[in-house]
């Protein structure tokens, strides 16, 4: 387990790249992506450390935001909107979300959840039912008349959670399903989790976020796939919000409730996600297109029964358990466990020859397309499903897109993944 456990630490950071693609996200290194380091939290571009909010103040003891390694007593003090409790000094954001004084597009951007002028604010926004004079300084981009009718307070973006920004005393109190030193965290992950705030479809790991008329902000929902399975897409946070350096007992086993049956902890935050499978995307996970699907038409391995299975209109789905033996890239019964999990791959039963079913290399179990492999060197660039038919080669998409292929080197940043 330990082994396996560094494994999909190191490759945290890269995890979301097939995901981010198969919903037409960029895929960027973390430099690229905006998110901050010790030596430029607090500056924009031009390392100008003046930060503008939501409201027209600024936080902070001082009357601005302290930078990393500054002391602080609370997470509004730091241009991070991350104040350690051990430290009790500012530390990096939590993901790879913008600090104050930074260029930022909608509040998700921004670790303060504040986005004014272009510029992340320096006070982290204010929490649900909490006075307000601006829609953008909220939490859930709304200033609007109390319960009574009195003077205005940050409206709920959702009722039945706390969305990100929100103060919190526990991880079940937040969409996020991470509450970090008292505030609702809004990166445990790569994407952005069900029911938490969102800007744009391509935030959410369900790929769509619902927005209310005239709203800057909504919240992010999963793909109604009709006959699908409820199972967790990658990205969702699993194990209740447990973090690799807290909880390290808490991985659940065979991967819980994850369509990838495999739950493990993302690099940067160390929050036990659903980690994305290689290749093909399995049974559950969230599609656009059938070629996004093990065992779809054309996909090695099955019988072309997979599809990427949508409600009426909608542009997202999720991968049906199409018919007959499990297709190559299916998650799989590893003959060494005993998960519950079909163990007969269209490659033959695991029972009977265990290669039939291998771990890919962030640690998913997969139905095989050849019932093991031979040498890696001769795989480059034969079809695959998953990494678990490359011999420890990654498994790419192909040049026009509607399939996959074993790779020969790792892939830099912003190449497909």
């Amino acid at each position: 387990m330990a082994k396996w456990r560094t494994r999909v630490e190191y490759l945290g950071v890269l995890a979301g790249c097939a995901f981010a693609l198969a919903l037409g996200r960029g895929c960027s290194s973390d430099t690229q992506s905006g998110s901050t380091s010790h030596k430029d939290a607090g500056k924009d571009a031009s390392g100008d450390t003046s930060t503008a909010d939501g409201s027209g103040g600024s936080g902070g003891a001082n009357g601005n935001c302290q930078l990393v390694g500054t002391s602080c007593a609370a997470n509004s003090d730091c241009c991070s909107a991350n104040c350690d409790p051990k430290l009790q000094a500012c530390a990096n954001p939590v993901g790879s979300c913008k600090a104050a004084g930074q260029a930022c597009a909608s509040p998700t951007d921004c670790c303060t959840l504040v986005c004014n002028g272009g510029k992340c604010g320096s006070k982290l926004c204010t929490s649900d039912n909490q006075p307000c004079t601006t829609d953008g300084e909220c939490c859930g981009g709304k200033c609007g008349a109390g319960p009574d009718g009195g003077a205005k307070v940050c409206q709920p973006l959702n009722n039945t959670c706390k969305t990100s920004g929100n103060t919190c005393s526990a991880n079940n109190d937040c969409c996020s399903s991470v509450c970090t030193n008292g505030t609702c965290s809004a990166k445990p992950s790569f994407c952005t989790q069900t029911g938490d705030t969102c800007s744009k479809d391509t935030d959410c790991c369900g790929g769509i976020c619902t927005t209310q008329s005239g709203a800057t902000l909504g919240i992010c929902s999963l793909p109604a796939a009709p006959g699908g399975t409820q199972c967790l897409v990658a990205g969702e946070v699993c194990s209740g919000g447990a973090m690799a350096s807290a909880d390290a007992g808490t991985i659940p086993q065979c991967g819980g409730d994850c369509c990838s049956r495999a739950c493990g902890p993302y690099g940067p935050t160390g929050v036990y996600v659903c980690q994305p499978a290689s290749g093909c995307r399995p049974t559950g996970d969230v599609c656009t297109k059938d070629s996004d699907c093990c065992g779809s038409t054309g996909m090695p391995g099955g019988n072309g029964s997979v599809t990427c299975s949508k409600a009426a209109g909608e542009k997202v789905g999720r991968c049906d358990n199409g018919q007959g033996c499990r297709p190559a890239g299916a998650v799989c019964k590893l003959a060494s466990t005993s998960c519950n999990a079909e163990n007969n791959c269209c490659a033959g039963n695991v029972n009977k020859d265990p290669t039939v079913c291998q771990q890919d290399l962030l640690g998913v179990p997969r139905c095989t397309g050849v019932g093991g492999c031979g040498d890696a060197g001769s795989m480059a660039g034969k079809a695959c499903a998953s990494s678990a038919d490359c011999c420890g080669l990654p498994c790419l998409p192909n040049a026009n897109g509607t399939g996959f292929v074993c790779g020969t080197t790792c892939v830099k940043a912003g190449g497909d993944c």
